[in-house]
């Protein structure tokens, strides 16, 4: 809700999800009910992850939503958009987002192509094929999967996107069962996506075992991410989970050396610093009968950068942001997540090693907005509070094709340039714009398509009595939303 501090969703196994706000003091509120989401459904959502999809600064939600029983429809994943309000309006079918038929794992919004428009990539189990879905910034999703060669059939566990070779774009790690994980190294150029998969050549296919929860991580803050994976391997001489240390030429080593003890069943993990000297732990949940693990670095003398992001005109936390240091000549990039790998989540503090550097040249902030803020000189071994439009005079210049809701429920312009009415309604609704519409679309609280015209006069007669979502897509093919009644 954009207030400053962390609400809770919980993905169940046979039964309902839940969302609890944040009321302050630790005291927390399920608001599932009024937030419009579903709470009679008994499915099992093994991922759940939260993005700006369309950028209007409110954090939407996508979770996994495997069925139990043919009954229950298909294996698919759901698309919440934020309305703004304190609610969620399903959007999955109008966004092509559901990915049905398959087996979902768990996903995670990547921007695969630079363009600051979450893409969504998920990790499909049974050798369903993996799915990368491009965002077309209009609302829209593409499935890409086939031509961008991210479409890997295979026993997908975890997604686990960061920057291995430091080329500033997200390359994605897949775990996977005994054949082995995938590493798909982004190679795309411009608008057109493209990777390619090289876990052999990279050395990180950890073959043999099961992997699970995977993240990058720079555990040695040599300033390039190594990758930690969780695994079940059983035994009494061998690592169930498994560190591969990046070499920075381009290849990984494994080095398990300070993981004594790391043989039991894990399944997911989280990074974070915990005592704020720099070094990142690693918290990891093991199987039912072993206790959690928090694996800490040995100490170092490697210099590194903590930033902490802070929205104004973005979402509150700065997801979906890009954050760049330039180091004598070098460059390092992180992207901003919520929700991470296999039921985890790490820490909103973003790290960065440094080695031996004690200052960094230059930093750019690049928020989902589109503005950029930039630092210069900054001091290693620091957190630094980066707060969007403070380098500007607190002016965010926002890119021309989004639309920010900037109040509670009420798009920019919105009262300005559309007219409905009447609302409440009964066998009719009218919709009088400035605006050019090509095309009207309206769905019920289950995101079910009941209309779809070019007209500006909608007949309801035979729609149930409830509410609505209008969707209107202008000429540029941009979306607005309105919420609608029926009597």
């Amino acid at each position: 809700d954009n207030d400053g501090d962390k609400d809770v969703f919980i993905g169940a196994y046979q039964s309902p999800n839940k969302l609890f706000r944040n009321e302050g003091e630790m005291n927390f509120l399920d608001v599932t009910i009024q937030s419009n989401l579903p709470i009679t459904d008994s499915l099992n959502t093994f991922g759940a992850i939260w993005g700006d999809y369309d950028r209007d600064g409110w954090l939407d939600l996508y979770y996994s939503a495997r069925i139990n029983s043919a009954s229950q429809g298909v294996h698919r994943n759901r698309l919440w958009k934020n309305m703004a309000d304190g609610t969620f309006m399903e959007v999955t079918n109008f966004a092509n987002a559901g990915d049905e038929g398959r087996l979902p794992f768990c996903s995670a919004f990547v921007d695969m192509n630079n363009d600051l428009w979450p893409d969504i990539y998920t990790a499909n189990d049974k050798k369903k094929r993996n799915t990368l879905l491009l965002n077309n910034a209009n609302g829209l999703f593409t499935d890409i999967s086939e031509e961008s060669g991210a479409g890997i059939e295979m026993d997908a566990m975890c997604v686990a996107p960061g920057d291995y070779n430091n080329d500033g774009r997200l390359d994605i790690y897949l775990s996977n069962i005994a054949t082995g994980g995938k590493l798909l190294t982004n190679q795309s150029n411009g608008d057109e996506c493209v990777v390619i998969e090289n876990a052999e050549e990279t050395m990180v296919a950890m073959s043999g075992g099961i992997g699970w929860g995977s993240v990058f991580v720079d555990v040695n803050n040599d300033g390039w991410e190594d990758l930690y994976v969780s695994g079940m391997l059983i035994s009494n001489d061998q690592y169930s989970s498994q560190l591969f240390v990046n070499d920075g030429l381009g290849t990984f080593y494994e080095d398990n050396f300070g993981f004594v003890g790391d043989t039991v069943r894990s399944f997911n993990n989280a990074i974070g610093d915990i005592d704020n000297d720099g070094q990142m732990e690693i918290m990891v949940i093991n199987s039912a009968g072993f206790n959690s693990q928090l694996w800490k670095a040995e100490k170092s003398d490697a210099n590194w950068l903590k930033v902490n992001l802070e929205g104004t005109v973005s979402n509150r936390d700065g997801v979906g942001a890009w954050i760049s240091i330039f180091t004598e000549g070098n460059k390092q990039s992180r992207y901003t997540t919520c929700g991470n790998g296999f039921m985890g989540q790490n820490s909103n503090n973003i790290h960065f090693g440094l080695a031996e550097l004690e200052a960094v040249d230059s930093m750019t902030v690049t928020w989902p907005t589109g503005h950029i803020d930039r630092y210069y000189d900054i001091q290693a071994s620091q957190i630094l509070k980066s707060i969007e439009g403070e380098t500007n005079n607190g002016i965010v210049n926002i890119d021309s094709d989004i639309n920010i809701i900037s109040d509670l429920g009420e798009h920019d312009n919105f009262e300005s340039e559309i007219n409905i009415y009447p609302n409440p309604f009964e066998d009719f609704i009218i919709i009088e714009s400035s605006l050019q519409i090509s095309e009207l679309r309206m769905y019920d609280m289950q995101g079910r398509l009941v209309s779809q015209q070019k007209e500006n006069v909608i007949s309801t007669i035979g729609l149930n009595s409830g509410l609505y979502t209008l969707v209107i897509i202008d000429g540029k093919q941009k979306t607005k939303t309105r919420k609608i009644i029926k009597l």
